[in-house]
């Protein structure tokens, strides 16, 4: 696992809600272009998390592991904040959640050998041996589906690899992760496509442990400070940055 040490708290922040900066501790997984312990400053969108957290007067300290165990952490209150989740109702139990910091698509991703461009159904789709991140959220209609032949895996580049092999046939994700997974691999991204259409536009959050000290009151600053640095430009900043504008 790797750990980045985010910036502290800008200079200048008022003190008048903040007497204190408090710590928060982070974690998420690989998940390039979006976020990841290869990518500078852990990836766009833990900048954007921790800009947000830092308009508010938190320092954070963000770790990356295999998604089931970073859920897992935050869940019992090992750590306070997962980074990058979709929503879903039975994660909604378990975490606070913040408001939408950034949307993106998922999809059934495909190797360019396999016929299948469109699919009108998921009926059509449960022929198919298909693999997904272990623990992740896909969409609510495609994770409701009773799959047959539906595979966890650890993380993307294990999927993809998969896909490659032939162990799998689609591979339920975003297309950007699955093309950045397979460079990564050394394996060609343009021989991977998304079968249309996509499944769902899916926002993604912050979720914060219900079992650690004043968890409304982070998400609640976290939300504000995620508000401000939209107000400031920071956020178009660092779309900008990124090449994400």
């Amino acid at each position: 696992m790797k750990t980045l040490t985010m910036a502290t708290i800008a200079l200048g922040l008022s003190l008048t809600s903040f007497s204190y900066a408090q710590n928060v501790s982070l974690t998420t997984t690989n998940w390039a272009p979006y976020y990841g312990d290869n990518l500078e400053q852990g990836g766009f969108i833990s900048v954007i998390v921790n800009e947000s957290f830092k308009a508010s007067g938190y320092q954070s300290e963000l770790e990356f592991a295999q998604w089931t165990d970073a859920m897992r952490q935050v869940k019992e209150g090992e750590k306070d904040v997962l980074v990058g989740a979709f929503y879903s109702d039975e994660r909604a139990q378990d975490y606070h959640v913040s408001i939408p910091i950034y949307s993106v698509f998922s999809g059934v991703i495909k190797h360019k050998n396999l016929e299948l461009d469109f699919y009108s159904s998921y009926e059509m789709l449960n022929q198919y041996k298909i693999g997904k991140i272990e623990g992740a959220v896909v969409g609510q209609s495609f994770d409701s589906f009773p799959f047959e032949k539906l595979q966890g895996f650890a993380g993307t580049e294990d999927g993809i690899q998969a896909l490659q092999n032939g162990q799998i046939n689609l591979f339920a994700d975003n297309l950007s992760v699955a093309k950045s997974a397979a460079s990564k691999l050394g394996l060609e991204p343009s021989d991977f496509a998304m079968v249309q259409p996509p499944i769902e536009k899916n926002d993604l959050y912050i979720m914060i442990s219900k079992k650690i000290a004043n968890a409304e009151k982070i998400r609640d600053d976290f939300n504000a400070g995620f508000i401000k640095i939209q107000t400031n430009g920071t956020y178009d900043a660092v779309l900008k940055q990124f090449n994400q504008l």
